[in-house]
This record gives C-alpha cells, sequence and structure tokens, in this order.
C-alpha cells in the first residue's frame, strides 16, 4: 500500500498494511518534531540531532528528518487558497517593553508575550482585541475580506499538480466561533455577543459563511482532498463554553454547507480540531457530516471507548496521553498502549499523542513509547534505536 491508500484503509475501517501514526495540522502530536525546549530536552537525554535542526519552529514543511527517524506521518497540504488575492491583512508593529514583546495593531488590538514566543508557543495575553463594535468590525472587515474569487479554470489549472498523488492530501476550511473568540472579539464578548448585540453576531456568522462559500467549498470540489480540517476550540475542561441552541443557530449551518462539498468531493475525513472535553460536541456535529475529530485531550476527560460505542464509524486522531512522555512517567506508557490497542485494532483510529510533546520529554520515554505503539499498530517505519526491556 502507498501513504493514501493506507489512508484510506484506515478511515472505512479496512485493514492496512499497518496503521500509521499519523499528525493533522495544528496538533500534529508527535509528527511535528517540537518546539526548541523539546527538542533540546531530547538532545540533552540522547538522541542525535536530526539534520541539525536545533531549533523547529512548527514548520510543518521541513519534517522529512524527523519523520523518518521516527516513523511517524502527516499530510501534505493544499498550497492555494479560492480567492485571486488575500486581503490587505492588518498592520501591526512589535517591541521589547518590559522584557516582554508587545504586538500593537492598527486595529487598536494589543498582544503582550513572550520575547521569541514563536519558539516557546506560550499563549500570549490579549490585552485588547480587533473588534469592539460594529464599526471596528466593517474595519476589521474590509481589512481582511479577500478578493474576487478564482475562476472555474483558474480552479482546475490549481488543482492539476494534486490528481495523481500518492500521499494524503488536507486542506483547510475556515473556523466560526473559534475564529470570533481567537481573534475577532476574544473569549468573553464572544461568548457574551450572543445576548448583547445578536446584529452584530449574525452579521460576523454570515460573515464566515459567505467566504466558505465564495473562497473555501469551490477549493474542495475543484481539488477534491482526503481531508478537510477546521478548528474550532469551542470547548473547555467542562465542554461547550457555548449553548448548543447557539452552536446550531450560528455554527452549525457553516459546518452543513461544508460538509456537503465534503460529501460532493468524496472527502474520506472532514475534521475539528478542538481542545477540552469533546464528547458533548459531537451530536452536533455528526449530524452535518463532521467524521474526524482532535486531539483528544486525555486530561479532559474524553473516554475513547465510550465515544466508539456511541459512534463506530467516527475517526479518532491522536487519543495517547502526552504526560506518559515525560521524565518520571516511564510506568504510564505500557497501560496508555495497552488501553487502547483494541480500539486501534478496530479501526478508523490515527494514533499519536494530544497536542504535541512537553519539555519535559526524554529520549528513551519516546523510544519506548513508540516502539511499543508500533509494534501494535504493524508500523515498520523508524530508524530509532528500539526500546528493549
Amino acid at each position: 500500500m502507498n501513504d493514501l491508500q493506507r489512508f484510506l484503509a484506515v478511515c472505512n475501517g479496512e485493514k492496512p498494511d499497518y496503521i500509521p501514526t499519523f499528525g493533522l495540522l495544528g496538533a500534529m502530536g508527535i509528527s511535528c518534531g517540537g518546539l526548541r525546549e523539546v527538542y533540546d530536552a531530547l538532545l540533552a537525554t540522547g538522541m542525535p540531532d536530526v539534520e541539525n535542526k536545533r531549533e523547529i519552529k512548527g514548520d510543518y514543511n521541513d519534517l522529512n528528518a524527523w519523520q523518518e527517524y521516527w516513523g511517524v506521518d502527516s499530510p501534505d497540504m493544499v498550497g492555494f487558497g479560492g480567492a485571486k488575492k488575500g486581503g490587505r491583512g492588518i498592520r501591526s508593529e512589535k517591541y521589547i517593553k518590559d522584557g516582554f514583546e508587545y504586538i500593537e495593531y492598527e486595529t487598536g488590538a494589543l498582544i503582550r508575550q513572550f520575547v521569541d514566543n514563536d519558539l516557546l508557543y506560550m499563549i500570549p495575553e490579549y490585552i485588547s482585541f480587533h473588534v469592539k463594535d460594529r464599526n471596528d468590525f466593517e474595519k476589521y472587515k474590509e481589512l481582511c475580506s479577500p478578493s474576487d474569487p478564482l475562476t472555474k479554470e483558474e480552479l482546475r489549472e490549481a488543482a492539476e499538480p494534486y490528481r495523481n498523488r500518492t500521499r494524503p492530501l488536507a486542506m483547510w476550511a475556515l473556523s466560526s466561533w473559534g475564529h470570533m473568540r481567537s481573534e475577532i472579539l476574544g473569549p468573553v464578548a464572544a461568548c457574551t455577543v450572543f445576548y448583547d448585540d445578536p446584529e452584530l453576531c449574525r452579521d460576523i456568522f454570515d460573515w464566515f459563511a459567505y467566504n466558505v462559500r465564495e473562497f473555501v467549498i469551490p477549493v474542495i470540489e475543484a481539488v477534491k482532498p482526503d481531508i478537510v480540517l477546521t478548528s474550532e476550540d469551542i470547548c473547555y475542561k467542562n465542554g461547550l463554553i457555548i449553548s448548543p441552541e447557539h452552536f446550531n443557530e450560528y455554527c452549525a449551518p457553516i459546518y452543513a454547507e461544508i460538509g456537503e462539498a465534503v460529501k460532493r468531493a468524496g472527502v474520506a475525513m472532514y475534521a475539528i480540531d478542538c481542545d477540552g472535553f469533546v464528547e458533548p460536541l459531537l451530536p452536533l456535529l455528526v449530524p452535518h457530516g463532521v467524521n474526524a475529530l482532535y486531539p483528544w485531550e486525555m486530561k479532559a476527560g474524553n473516554d475513547l471507548h465510550r465515544v466508539r460505542e456511541k459512534y463506530p464509524e467516527f475517526i479518532f486522531v491522536g487519543g495517547f496521553e502526552k504526560e506518559a512522555l515525560n521524565r518520571g512517567n516511564e510506568s504510564m506508557i505500557v497501560p496508555e498502549i495497552e488501553s487502547k490497542a483494541g480500539l486501534l485494532r478496530g479501526g478508523r483510529f490515527f494514533p499519536g499523542i494530544d497536542h504535541g510533546t512537553q519539555p519535559m520529554i526524554t529520549f528513551d520515554n519516546l523510544r519506548k513509547f513508540l516502539t511499543l505503539l508500533h509494534e501494535v499498530t504493524g508500523n515498520p517505519k523508524g530508524n530509532f534505536p528500539r526500546w528493549e526491556n
């Protein structure tokens, strides 16, 4: 089997030659290498310097050496969007003050973060967001709206290089509430706007839907990718942060439109990246064609066995506790893998850790984890020295 055939077999619940350890953009698990502190921790505990990459910056396009060494995989990504030209974008300037880096935007948004945060990936402090009222939203929309969509001929030409692929191909669709929370309004206002200004809320979601209809769905139909990804982050440790009613009114129509396009194009995996306790989200997504979710945070209480009973055809990506790889947690590795071995053999499961590796990781723990995981999944790949009990 080639990589694409193997991917499709897992998605369809068929028996592949082996089950790949597979990560998706946004929460790549083991497949993305690691940020600087993670990589340095692995070097300090015995890992060879893979291609001398001492600083891993989340560049998912340059992972061949890491993936070959550890026997892990990720999809290729569609390299074009559906617009002739993106929006002008929001201008910003950076400056250092009191030991922190500030990013100030022309909209009035302001972020404070650690210096070199691209390497550290600590959650920044959002002091203010882009949109506080309707006037702000109109300005934001003007700056961020793409230009005219590509013509059908332009789409066909752009899609041509992906026709005879042998690896799974993924593309981003657009977030809905998650984008409003993370950038436009911020988490507090994104929760209260449903009540405080429902007209503005409706206009924001209508803009999301317009962008999906004009710039996302035509690419899905032209390329027919194997994976369509969305990112929502609409759950926290206790479940949904907005009501199911609001989700069904505002978010669900967007997912339904994408879902119809996914179905027409024969896309194998329609996946959502969402953190937290995600089980209450599933009944809101499944009716609209979403058939996969990641990264399945174990700390939030997600139970893959319980989900499998309710949704036997749902696809899991991730699903293993990342802290098992950390120093002092060696005893967690075998039980963690054994607890999900049956689910893996049952199909529709791409194993990996939730989110990504942490700076407390050790080379031996990662060796042990992937040695045992590859044994369960029959994965023959990887040049790393296998762990021996």
